[in-house]
């Protein structure tokens, strides 16, 4: 494994926007018993969730494909209504599961939060309280602002939507990139003409990740210099 270097610079402003499943942690499962559990007892039925499927959807479109699965639709303020159900079950869950940081992302974290160039903001699919507990789980969410969490709501509940609510925070000098696992995490960064990082850390290899052509894709035992010298060779154009 390579040391990292004790001194990291970027050549222009970025902002970081993180996914969270299969990017910053991995649940195991965890979350998916509860989420399950929430939108069955919303429907009287049983539901199953294949989490290659719909790896990449939004909390929001996840509980709305589940109900679709067995002929139910419903409002978008009862999708709410089940999300807070879900968080309610999620913390138990957590603590009866096996729930990890990927890899070494908290020494990235610590290390990229010193480079001036760098601010970093959570752009994820996940209800905002279920973001939250997930970070807070693993000791995550001190590094994030809770004015830097672009998560799904009634009003942002496709990726697209978040991804584009987090574009508009960016300062004029700044450029944005999206961090996830997903081909949906890049083809969101796409729509909103923001740069993509994929990491081959979830559901997904990097062979499946590079069909949807990321600026930079990161393999799974990636370091923090792999992603600064990635991001200079990314922008040094721009």
């Amino acid at each position: 494994m390579r040391q990292m270097v004790n001194k990291l610079k970027l050549l222009k402003k970025v902002k970081l926007f993180w996914d969270i499943d299969g990017t910053l942690l991995r649940t195991n499962g965890a979350a998916a018993f509860p989420f399950a559990k929430a939108v069955s007892e919303y429907a009287g039925a049983e539901v199953i969730i294949d989490r290659k499927k719909l790896s990449g959807f939004t909390d929001y479109e996840i509980a709305l494909s589940l109900l679709s699965s067995i002929g139910i639709t419903t409002s978008l303020g009862n999708i709410t209504l089940i999300l807070e159900s879900y968080a309610e079950k999620l913390p138990t869950s957590l603590n009866l599961g096996v729930v990890e940081k990927i890899g070494q992302i908290e020494q990235v974290l610590e290390s990229i939060l010193k480079i001036p160039e760098i601010e970093i903001a959570v752009g994820t699919g996940n209800f905002l309280p279920g973001a939250k507990i997930k970070l807070n789980h693993v000791g995550l969410m001190n590094y994030f602002d809770d004015t830097n969490l672009f998560c799904a709501s009634e009003n942002y509940w496709s990726r697209d939507l978040i991804i584009n609510d987090a574009k508009n925070s960016l300062a004029t000098d700044q450029i944005g990139i999206v961090i996830g696992d997903s081909p949906k995490d890049i083809l969101s960064a796409k729509a909103s003409g923001l740069k993509s990082i994929a990491v081959a850390t979830g559901a997904h290899s990097s062979a499946e990740l590079a069909k949807y052509v990321p600026n930079l894709i990161l393999n799974d035992d990636w370091q923090v210099n792999d992603l600064i010298d990635g991001i200079n060779n990314l922008i040094q154009n721009l």
